[in-house]
């Protein structure tokens, strides 16, 4: 089993180092009272999470509407370097790989460094479109957000439009390309717009 979470701690970084969107981990009670007890404050898009629908669109559905089978699959991890954004035409080639498997996870030029808060790779608007047409259950990537300063949010909106859910904030580092089984599962909180998740992988062989 690889995991591939980030850690939660008040320390760890946020979309856009946004200070508001650190977790705050609070005592309540000591081993003196009885039990060591704390309180988590974390936003649902905090760390390594996943987007339901609703997260974007109005109508969308909501996390606890999936069964528990649609947060595992097969999967396939794409190694694209030198990119500041992934667009259709760096796909197009994987894109037989791409139709055999349930998951895909992108690991970028991200993986090489600590998270930028402002710069990083992601998913753009023609990669979005075309991911959007495969029969897929996620789509993953080793940054705090799929997309960048994109108006109206167009790639969240293609995947999530065609119930492909969004796996953010993954830790692909340690990661080498090729064929896993990916498991993500959230929390099962109602109605909720997205969740973190502990997500990990299984080797299987590779095709």
């Amino acid at each position: 089993m690889i995991d591939i979470s980030m850690v939660i701690s008040p320390e760890m970084p946020t979309y856009k180092g946004i200070t508001e969107r650190k977790p705050i981990i609070e005592v309540t009670n000591t081993i003196d009272q009885g039990s060591n007890e704390s309180r988590l404050s974390i936003l649902h898009h905090t760390g390594t999470h996943v987007d339901a629908p609703f997260h974007m669109l109005s109508q969308g559905k909501t996390i606890d509407l999936y069964p528990l089978q649609h947060f595992e699959g097969k999967a396939i991890v794409l190694e694209l370097s030198n990119l500041e954004k992934i667009e259709a035409e760096h796909l197009l080639p994987y894109e037989t790989k791409i139709s055999t498997v349930d998951f895909l996870l992108l690991k970028t030029d991200n993986s090489l460094q600590q998270l930028h808060p402002k710069k990083f790779v992601f998913l753009g608007e023609s990669g979005a479109g075309f991911l959007s047409k495969r029969f897929l259950k996620g789509v993953g990537i080793d940054s705090l957000g799929i997309e960048r300063d994109q108006p109206q949010h167009p790639t969240h909106r293609l995947l999530l439009e065609n119930d492909i859910l969004i796996f953010e904030g993954l830790v692909l580092s340690h990661v080498n390309p090729g064929f896993y089984w990916f498991s993500g599962y959230p929390l099962k909180i109602k109605a909720a717009d997205g969740s973190p998740i502990r997500a990990f992988l299984r080797t299987i062989s590779n095709e």
